[in-house]
């Protein structure tokens, strides 16, 4: 059954069994992949996953229930499901079923979701960026692996105040890791495109950063002076998203509860949730609630302009809601940015380092969700990168440990470059540019 159909048997349901307060929401996701390794095809894969879920007011409680299995039988029984769990849930959560947001407040997507590619074309690009990989060296070796894709998500949601919505997203990628060997101690070097294509210049880049890794050695225990690279910025924006969470405010999960409006951070930072982001192809304009979602500043010139906030918390919080509310098929609603993205500074990445003169520049964070404490702001990674040496890279170097507390890292910030690169989206995406960062400690040899 299509979300139309599901939709209407669902509210005839509950309207037989006396319901007022309800919702459905219909997420459904199609994924292809094609994936190459030591030239080649090592697999090739379509999937569709998804389903839906029915909650329901009862007495001041929310019931909730969700089937992957969309036959009627099986969706028809998600209202009992549903209300049979109101009876039990203990929970102070007051139920929020939102009315809208105004035709007006729903902003059109500027990226169209693309069809899934066929399997051949899948295929084609994977192979092929695997020759163009061991065309570029003749020091590429095993492990060296590509791999071609895409996604598409359908996503709506009705419910009984008369909100009815539904939005498309897709995106495709191409992706190269090549790994290269002189004879001493392999390395690798990555990149990607949002495209399934075999005119991209990936191939090149990724074998450059492998070669540029090869010979790396280590650094001494230190303070140093570091530039992030954009990539491994992004990265550690994302292990810290849920520091902008009101609701992990609330709960003590976040040292940011209670600074909406003090300064936070260097006033050259400014961090941005961007559900319109140019870069993203997965754009959304409508939350999990049904609140139209906006950009918004959420750090701005070093200042903590707001948090995030679905309707719950926001009511709790005696905030605006942002249209922050996530939610999976079988999950309670959460609250996640969409594209969380570091405005760019007015600095090429060459004045970067020249700014900062000697220290490390760093392209490589191993392990670092297990390295991170999200509540704390607490770090500790496995790292790589190069020696900055008079402003110039030199040296690679690799095997230290950099170490600090984020909330510290974002005071320290002394220089943003203006090469934003967006990372590959999922469900939500992140965007960041080099960003240079002022006593960091190091363990090295």
């Amino acid at each position: 059954m299509n979300f139309n159909e599901i939709k209407e048997l669902l509210f005839a349901e509950a309207k037989k069994a006396g319901l007022t307060d309800y919702d459905v929401y219909f997420r459904m996701s199609s994924d292809a992949g094609a994936e190459a390794l030591n030239k080649e095809l090592s697999s090739c894969a379509f999937g569709t996953k998804g389903g839906v879920s029915f909650r329901c007011a009862i007495k001041g409680r929310i019931g909730s229930a969700a089937s992957q299995c969309l036959e009627k039988d099986a969706v028809t029984s998600l209202v009992s499901r549903a209300m049979a769990n109101a009876e039990i849930i203990d929970a102070d959560e007051e139920p929020i079923f939102f009315e809208g947001s105004g035709k007006k407040a729903y902003r059109t997507v500027s990226v169209a979701a693309p069809a899934l590619p066929d399997a051949a074309e899948l295929r084609r690009a994977a192979m092929t960026l695997q020759e163009q990989l061991y065309a570029e060296s003749e020091l590429m070796t095993d492990g060296t692996s590509t791999a071609a894709g895409a996604a598409l998500t359908h996503v709506a949601l009705a419910n009984s105040k008369g909100l009815c919505l539904s939005h498309r997203a897709g995106m495709r990628y191409t992706y190269a890791e090549a790994i290269v060997n002189d004879g001493n101690e392999p390395s690798f070097g990555s990149a990607f495109a949002a495209t399934v294509s075999t005119d991209t210049d990936i191939a090149k880049k990724a074998t450059a950063e492998a070669l540029a890794r090869l010979g790396a050695g280590a650094v001494k225990t230190g303070s140093y002076d570091v530039i992030f690279a954009a990539k491994q910025m992004r990265s550690l924006l994302s292990a810290f998203a849920g520091i902008f969470s009101g609701k992990n405010a609330m709960l003590g999960l976040s040292l940011l509860a209670g600074k909406e409006g003090q300064r936070v951070a260097s006033e050259l930072l400014t961090v941005i949730d961007d559900p319109f982001y140019a870069e993203n192809p997965m754009q959304m304009p409508f939350d999990a609630e049904g609140v139209a979602t906006k950009e918004k500043n959420l750090i701005e010139n070093g200042v903590l302009k707001t948090l995030l906030y679905d309707l719950t918390y926001a009511k709790k919080a005696g905030k605006e809601p942002t249209g922050n509310a996530a939610r999976g098929i079988a999950d309670p609603v959460s609250i996640s940015p969409y594209c969380l993205r570091i405005a760019p500074g007015k600095d090429s990445p060459a004045f970067l380092r020249q700014k900062l003169g000697n220290g490390i520049y760093i392209n490589e964070l191993k392990g670092l969700h297990a390295g991170a404490d999200a509540v704390t702001g607490d770090f500790s990674i496995e790292s790589a990168g190069f020696l900055i040496e008079n402003g110039k890279l030199t040296k690679p170097v690799h095997s230290f440990t950099v170490a600090g507390n984020f909330f510290d890292l974002l005071k320290a910030i002394d220089g943003i470059a203006d090469n934003v690169e967006m990372g590959l989206p999922a469900v939500s995406g992140t965007a960041a540019p080099d960003v240079l960062v002022r006593n960091l400690s190091v363990a090295g040899e």
